[in-house]
C-alpha cells in the first residue's frame, strides 16, 4: 500500500482524526488509552492488516471495514490484559511462544526461520504480533495461578460420571472438537452470527479462529482436543451427536458469548480395564479444568475492563 492509498485508507477509516496533521504524525497519534496502557492508530492499522494477511485476505476497504471494530475491541482486550499481568511475577513462556510461531510459519507453509522475513514482505509487524501473543500467554498462566487452587472438582463427581459409564455401556463415544467463542449482546447478535458464518464460507473456520475468536484455544486454532459425550452438556450433545467430522456446529448461546464448534473426529473407547478408567478419570478433570478456567478468564477480564478507564479520543 503505498503513500497515497493509506491516506486515503486513513480518511475512509477514521472520522475522528484531523487529517490537517502530517501523514507520519497521524499514524502515531493516541486513539486509545486503556488505563496507563495506549493504542495508536499505527498499531490499529497493523492490527488490521496482520490479521487479513494471515487470514490470507485481501487488504482492501471492504475487508478492513469488516474487521475493524473488532479488531480495536482485541486491542483493547490486550491492552487490559497487559495492564493486568504487570501486576503479577509471571514469566514468559518462550517454549510456548516458540511452538505458537512454528504452527503459524506451518499454517504459511513457511520455514520457522523465514516467520519475520514473511511480516516484512508484507508490511506488517512481526514485533507486535509477537508482543500481543506474549501477553496472551502471560494471561493463560496468570488465569491458572489465581483459578487453579479455586477448582474444586470432587472425587465423588469422577467417580459418578465413571461409574455411570461402566453401567450404562462399556463404550464412550468421544469427540475431537475445535471451537470458534465471540462475545455478543442481544442487539448485535444476528449481525454477529451472520459474520461469522460467512466468514466460515469465504475463509474457513481456523482462519476465521483466528480473526474473532476470544477463547484461549484461539492461540492453537480453536482446537480444544477430545471430550467424552458424558461428561459434557446435554445441549452441547444434541447440536454435535449427529455432525460428520468436518461440520460445523450452528452457534450455541452462553450468557454473554456464543460458539461455533467444529467436529475434527471421533472414536469411540472401551472402558474394559483399569487402563482405560484411568484415562478417563484423567480426560474428566482436565476437561473440566479446561471448561472452568475459560470462564474464569472471561470473567476476570470482564471485571477488569468495567473497573478500567477506557478512553476512546
Amino acid at each position: 500500500m503505498n503513500k497515497i492509498s493509506k491516506i486515503i485508507f486513513i480518511l475512509f477509516f477514521f472520522n475522528f482524526l484531523e487529517i490537517s496533521a502530517s501523514f507520519s504524525s497521524m499514524k502515531n497519534n493516541i486513539i486509545a488509552k486503556v488505563g496507563n496502557e495506549i493504542i495508536t492508530l499505527i498499531e490499529l492499522e497493523n492490527k488490521i492488516n496482520t490479521t487479513l494477511v494471515l487470514t490470507n485476505q485481501e487488504i482492501n476497504q471492504k475487508n478492513i471495514n469488516n474487521i475493524k471494530n473488532l479488531s480495536l475491541k482485541k486491542l483493547i482486550d490486550i491492552k487490559v490484559k497487559q495492564s493486568e499481568t504487570k501486576n503479577y511475577n509471571i514469566k514468559i513462556d518462550e517454549l510456548a511462544i516458540k511452538s505458537h510461531m512454528q504452527r503459524i510459519s506451518k499454517q504459511l507453509n513457511l520455514e520457522p526461520n523465514s516467520l519475520e522475513e514473511f511480516f516484512e514482505s508484507n508490511r506488517i509487524s512481526y514485533d507486535q504480533y509477537k508482543e500481543e501473543i506474549q501477553i496472551e500467554f502471560l494471561w493463560q498462566r496468570l488465569i491458572a495461578e489465581i483459578y487453579s487452587s479455586k477448582i474444586n472438582i470432587t472425587e465423588d463427581q469422577i467417580k459418578k460420571e465413571i461409574n455411570e459409564f461402566s453401567s450404562n455401556n462399556k463404550k464412550i463415544i468421544e469427540f475431537k472438537l475445535a471451537e470458534l467463542e465471540v462475545s455478543y449482546d442481544n442487539d448485535s447478535k444476528n449481525e454477529i452470527v451472520n459474520e461469522i458464518k460467512n466468514s466460515i464460507k469465504e475463509i474457513g473456520f481456523s482462519k476465521s479462529v483466528l480473526k474473532y475468536s476470544i477463547s484461549n484455544s484461539s492461540l492453537n486454532e480453536g482446537v480444544i482436543g477430545w471430550v467424552n459425550s458424558k461428561s459434557i452438556s446435554s445441549k452441547l450433545i444434541n447440536e454435535i451427536k449427529n455432525l460428520k467430522i468436518g461440520d460445523i456446529s450452528k452457534e450455541i448461546l452462553g450468557s454473554e458469548t456464543l460458539i461455533f464448534y467444529k467436529m475434527l473426529d471421533k472414536r469411540i473407547n472401551e472402558i474394559s480395564n483399569q487402563t482405560n478408567s484411568d484415562q478417563l478419570r484423567k480426560n474428566i478433570i482436565a476437561q473440566k479444568k479446561n471448561e472452568l478456567l475459560n470462564l474464569y478468564s472471561n470473567s476476570h477480564l470482564s471485571k477488569k475492563k468495567n473497573n478500567i478507564l477506557i478512553k476512546l479520543q
